[in-house]
């Protein structure tokens, strides 16, 4: 087969189509490199000073097209100028700040978590304009740098183009972030209305975001991120099928029409942790055609999910983080090798981590991972012995 550009593999293999080879992906809003781990990879290849930040508040803070060169990603990323989910507010302590919720975060090194929701005492439904600060979405901040930057990888690369997620979290998480995750889980059992309004705000919140975001971006992306939106554990869901389709189908089927309404054309991808099996009919009925990252925990089986769903919907990651990617070289080679005799056969597969790459992942091994994903990964696989 002659060698495709990474655009055109990546599109084959969502396409459900056999490209040349597995393209491969790094870089993206659940799939990226800790801050450790790039300065070490920095140091590896010899690339001198580290490129500015495109966020700040962040253990996932660069975005360095050096880097994907040297590793042969296929994709490259547009971010937003800024995020609600992001610090927007320090406070007198180093390790907290507020977001654009007013919703107060703490560093547990080396990620940030949602304290006590700013919603957890709330008692009527009126409190939740209240107390919350809804983000005014037409400021131009959110959106600063997006059309330069979508515009400069479309004219000076044949990459698959990605753009990150407008907000970390999505409707699920925020809802959690701001509520507590106990609280909001009884509110959608026992108290509907409060948490129907809190749905529909930061519905609201995310669609208005993400129209900024996809007016700057043009048709100069290949593909959009929804905000992640983790709903379930690594055994089970957290919530169940019923409940999705009631809650939160709705707000994704909202967020899915205005970027279909946008550009048609444009793929979209949800990051979904744990165990999500019995939600892929949702996610396919939603027209989503990436999902990331199909979690390789106990009780997932991929090689069903792929034999059930593999011609619908396109997966994204699958290398596991936790064991192979920080232990030796030989098990990265491993890894890579299942993960793509299990997911990549007839299309449809881009090898990619299950999630951001931590500092515990020698850097040697980033280099593996991508290395055995180009010898193993031609079609016909199963070819390379």
């Amino acid at each position: 087969m002659a060698t495709m550009t990474s655009r055109e593999r990546v599109l084959a293999a969502i396409n459900h189509q056999e490209p040349d080879r597995v393209p491969v992906a790094l870089g993206g809003g659940p799939y990226g490199i800790v801050d450790d781990l790039y300065f070490k990879l920095l140091d590896l290849f010899g690339l001198g000073a580290p490129v500015p930040p495109f966020r700040q508040g962040h253990n996932i803070s660069y975005l360095d097209d050096r880097i994907f060169e040297r590793l042969g990603i296929d994709t490259r990323y547009v971010w937003p100028g800024a995020s609600p989910s992001s610090p927007r507010l320090q406070t007198d302590d180093p390790d907290t700040f507020l977001d654009g919720y007013g919703q107060t975060w703490r560093r547990a090194v080396p990620y940030f978590y949602a304290e006590a929701g700013m919603l957890t005492d709330a008692a009527a439904v009126d409190d939740i304009d209240r107390l919350v600060t809804w983000p005014d979405t037409t400021l131009p901040e959110w959106t600063a740098g997006v059309r330069e930057r979508a515009q400069h990888l479309r004219q000076t690369t044949d990459c698959f183009i990605v753009a990150r997620m407008v907000t970390s979290h999505g409707v699920f998480q925020t809802a959690c972030d701001l509520r507590g995750t106990a609280a909001f889980m009884m509110d959608m059992v026992f108290n509907e209305p409060f948490a129907r309004h809190l749905i529909s705000r930061i519905a609201d919140t995310l669609d208005g975001l993400l129209r900024g975001y996809l007016a700057a971006l043009g048709d100069a992306v290949d593909m959009i991120e929804l905000p992640g939106d983790d709903y379930a554990s690594n055994d089970n869901l957290l919530i169940s099928p019923d409940m999705f389709r009631d809650f939160i189908k709705p707000v994704l089927a909202r967020l899915i029409a205005t970027i279909r309404a946008h550009n048609p054309a444009v793929k979209i991808m949800l990051h979904s942790d744990g165990m999500v099996a019995k939600l892929l009919p949702e996610f396919i009925d939603l027209g989503i055609d990436v999902l990331h990252p199909l979690e390789p925990v106990a009780v997932l089986d991929q090689a069903a999910i792929k034999a059930d769903y593999g011609d619908r919907i396109a997966f994204l990651g699958g290398i596991d983080i936790s064991h192979a990617m920080p232990g030796s070289r030989e098990d990265v080679i491993a890894e890579a090798r299942r993960r793509i005799g299990l997911l990549a056969p007839g299309g449809g597969y881009i090898l990619a981590p299950a999630n951001h790459l931590q500092a515990d992942v020698p850097p040697e091994n980033v280099i593996a991972l991508f290395e055995a994903a180009r010898e193993f990964g031609s079609y016909p696989i199963g070819a390379k012995k």
